[in-house]
């Protein structure tokens, strides 16, 4: 039977293999990966839609130098309106004149609204695009902030199980003899996975190969703290 420092050198391994374990769960979660792939929709619809913004932005420009020229269109021909009928022009000559310079401005206006009108349905248009693409990135973000919850309660789940696992570690390893210890810290270092392991049923549980009848009978003959290593994979045996 294995003695009480080879027992728990085979805890210590069983601990590793755990914290290795929680260190990839933890940077390797499946809510960071969904986070990400959020992330990375939400950043694809906002670049999809880039040009429709500038286009967007584009019109609004376009829209407010309309309304400025109407502005102006209005102002002069109010002046006009008003030269007409205060009196102050009385050639037949300079009055025709003015009217037709208001008749023109009000064309010329009628042509702008025009103009303002298609623009004004053409950024609706780009709004209802927009609109959406801003619908499904708030819905990104919606789905991100309740995800990236998830994930802090889930690492501190991690986080706590890693840290009463390094308690247990530190409690185990002091109860190893410090040269097994060492050859097991090498083989971890060297070959690293599953470098202590049972010898069962002739077998060793680290690379499950079957060990020969000669091997196995040198190793019956070794004493209880002898260090026996398996010839297939040279993981340290717990006999």
């Amino acid at each position: 039977m294995a003695s009480l420092g080879f027992e728990k050198l085979l805890h210590t391994q069983e601990l590793d293999t755990k914290l290795s374990q929680l260190a990839h769960a933890k940077a390797h979660h499946p809510l960071a990966a969904k986070i990400a792939e959020i992330k990375a929709h939400a950043a694809g619809v906002a670049t999809n839609v880039e040009s429709e913004r500038e286009h967007r932005h584009g019109l609004e420009r376009e829209q407010k130098r309309l309304d400025d020229e109407i502005a102006m269109i209005d102002a002069k021909r109010s002046d006009i309106e008003a030269k007409l009928y205060d009196g102050s022009i009385t050639a037949t000559k300079d009055l025709l004149a003015m009217q037709e310079e208001s008749k023109n401005l009000a064309a010329r206006k009628t042509r702008m609204e025009d103009t303002e009108l298609e623009i004004m349905e053409q950024a609706e248009s780009l709004q209802v695009v927009l609109d959406k693409a801003q619908s499904e990135i708030d819905a990104d973000e919606a789905k991100i902030a309740e995800l990236q919850a998830e994930l802090a309660d889930a690492l501190i789940a991690l986080d706590a199980e890693t840290e009463a696992a390094t308690a247990e570690r530190a409690e185990t390893v002091a109860d190893v003899p410090p040269d097994l210890l060492v050859a097991y810290e090498d083989l971890v270092y060297s070959q690293g996975g599953i470098v202590v392991a049972r010898l069962a049923g002739g077998a060793c549980q680290a690379c499950h190969l079957n060990l020969s009848a000669v091997a196995i009978d040198k190793i019956g003959k070794m004493g209880e703290d002898a260090v026996a290593h398996c010839p297939q994979c040279g993981a340290i045996l717990v006999h």
